[in-house]
């Protein structure tokens, strides 16, 4: 009795940490200038929201993550993935959290041949589309769209909060290709989900507090979706990982542990 004691108290140690993963994207190349070879999020699950045009389009980019140009009014271009029924139930009812780890390009491009092109120097103005999004059917959505200002400062939206992330200017990169400038800045940003409550934070050292659900929709897909939408803005982001995991609710660890308990007892009977 004493053994399986121990083992129930190391089980319920390791269920107050248990984390499952929901979705993710690793690039498998650090952010960085230079840094060619991110994965492809189709090798990873994903599904691209179309085929890539001229203007609208992922490909590998020069500083380390997948590029996401959308230079067009309408169609924008974004990978998602949906949910399991078993995810998406425990997102509704216990803990989650996603992270994803980012940088506005400032100039969007085009492909011309096997290359690509720039066809319009930098403008703020353009960058007013690219986001994480996070539906459960029926019970909530987060649509944070990354943005930036005239003088290029970086800002997380929430739809009815505009968090200010960067003060500094400057922030995004300018350009891809050879010769890119270092001056290109990934952020992580955090969204924790605790008891109903969902909170943003980032890697510069800002704790943005509460973070509002999106009602421009009534949440109809369990699913995962990043990268550049559609009208009213164009725009541009490389991405180097997306992570989104949640923490089951108190009674599905407890099931959990029952289950452990019952393998153990008819282990020790036999």
């Amino acid at each position: 009795m004493k053994k399986l004691a121990a083992i129930l108290l190391l089980i319920a140690s390791v269920s107050v940490s248990f984390a499952a993963t929901v979705a993710s994207y690793s690039a498998g190349v650090l952010p960085g200038a230079g840094n060619t070879g991110a994965a492809d999020p189709l090798t990873q699950g994903w599904t691209a929201s179309g085929t890539p045009g001229s203007y609208n389009w992922g490909g590998d980019s020069t500083i380390g993550g997948w590029r996401i140009t959308d230079g067009t009014t309408t169609a924008g271009f974004f990978y998602q993935k949906n949910m399991s029924i078993g995810d998406a139930q425990a997102m509704a009812l216990g803990d989650w959290t996603a992270r994803w780890t980012t940088a506005l390009v400032a100039d969007a491009i085009s492909r011309t041949g096997g290359g690509v092109d720039n066809y319009y120097t930098a403008n703020y103005t353009r960058q007013t589309n690219n986001a994480l999004w996070i539906e459960v059917a029926g019970q909530f959505a987060y649509v944070l769209s990354l943005e930036s200002d005239a003088s290029g400062n970086v800002v997380l939206s929430d739809s009815h909060t505009d968090f200010a992330i960067t003060t500094e200017g400057n922030q995004m990169a300018q350009e891809l290709g050879t010769g890119a400038p270092g001056n290109e800045h990934f952020i992580t940003f955090t969204l924790n989900s605790v008891g109903g409550v969902v909170t943003l934070s980032d890697s510069l050292g800002g704790n943005h507090g509460p973070v509002a659900a999106f009602t421009g929709i009534a949440p109809a897909t369990d699913r995962v979706v990043w990268g550049a939408f559609s009208a009213p803005g164009q725009g541009s982001s490389v991405w180097n990982e997306v992570l989104v995991t949640v923490v089951p609710e108190p009674g599905s660890i407890s099931l959990l542990a029952l289950g452990a308990v019952a393998v153990l007892l008819r282990r020790r009977i036999r």
